[in-house]
């Protein structure tokens, strides 16, 4: 009996112990999720949300980062952003950009991973894998630097092979006509390496049964990729194009800055490099801003715009 009540005595001292500890758990499960998302969070706001905010307000606004005084002059930004002609030239050369590059970065590197993945030695695919995607990985000030030396019109490698051909030499990025075509080739040779191994490890993903079910009703590469193969792997697809369609909009830019700086004439700018220029250049962050602003607005629609159109087209497993 003594050794019952002490036993009882003892469990009894314990409980409050537990039901601090129980406290202390329901407690941290509470705050566990702001812990761990919270500073997630802060980031997006201080460094996404923030600037933008930022930007809006002073699209509608007249200062120069120096002056005490900041005037509100409401849509004047960007009533001068579109009157102004070397924004209407970048407006068209974003298009224009657009209009090349989104289907070039997603047509050619789909074949290029269909035709990896019909190789059948592994270090043969392996070292394609490697080759087409060392560019990705490059710097666009590396990239860029590099493509200066091959494209220059005096002592570049590109016009030493012209002329051992007996062919005339080319001006390259300096020549006007060229200059946009330049930017959107080495644009595509950078980029297109990332979208190859994403849509190649789609198509790895797909099983080989229905490849062989295929190959017994007679269907062509052609007729599986294009009726089996892009079914299946349209979820990965549309990540693509959202994604190439977003970094075509922005990551040019790099090319643009090192290749041609907008040149010449302005002939191979974009939206984004007129931004960078009107508020860094010229210090002019009203109408920087309010092409900052422009640029969201695109980017938003076009992304709505592939949703819509995708929305019906892509299937998830279930």
């Amino acid at each position: 009996m003594p050794a019952q009540k002490e036993n009882s005595h003892h469990s009894f001292r314990l409980n409050p112990l537990r039901q601090r500890s129980n406290v202390k758990r329901a407690a941290f499960s509470k705050l566990a999720p702001i812990i761990f998302v919270g500073p997630a969070i802060l980031f997006v706001v201080v460094f996404l949300y923030a600037p933008i905010i930022f930007s809006v307000a002073l699209s509608f606004s007249s200062w120069n980062f120096i002056s005490p005084e900041i005037n509100f002059v409401g849509f004047e930004n960007y009533r001068r952003v579109f009157h102004d002609p070397n924004f209407q030239d970048a407006a068209y050369n974003t298009l224009l950009y657009c209009v090349v590059l989104i289907p070039v970065q997603i047509i050619v590197p789909l074949l290029l991973a269909s035709l990896i993945l019909r190789v059948k030695n592994r270090n043969l695919a392996g070292f394609y894998k490697a080759t087409l995607f060392l560019p990705t990985i490059l710097a666009y000030s590396t990239a860029g630097i590099a493509w200066l030396w091959l494209f220059d019109p005096i002592n570049g490698f590109l016009n030493s092979v012209l002329t051992a051909f007996g062919l005339p030499q080319s001006r390259w990025q300096t020549d006007p006509n060229l200059a946009i075509w330049c930017v959107a080739f080495v644009t595509f040779w950078k980029n297109f390496g990332l979208n190859m191994l994403l849509l190649l490890a789609a198509l790895v993903s797909i099983p080989k049964e229905i490849h062989e079910a295929a190959a017994l009703d007679n269907a062509g590469p052609w007729r599986r990729l294009l009726t089996i193969d892009l079914p299946l792997i349209s979820p990965t697809f549309f990540f693509v194009a959202v994604t190439t369609t977003i970094n075509v909009m922005d990551d040019i830019v790099g090319v643009i800055d090192v290749l041609t700086s907008g040149g010449p004439y302005g002939q191979s700018s974009n939206i984004l490099y007129y931004m960078y220029e009107r508020g860094l250049s010229f210090f002019q962050f009203g109408q920087a801003s309010a092409a900052s602003v422009i640029i969201i607005i695109l980017v938003l629609f076009v992304t709505w715009a592939q949703f819509r159109m995708f929305e019906n087209r892509v299937h998830y497993e279930s």
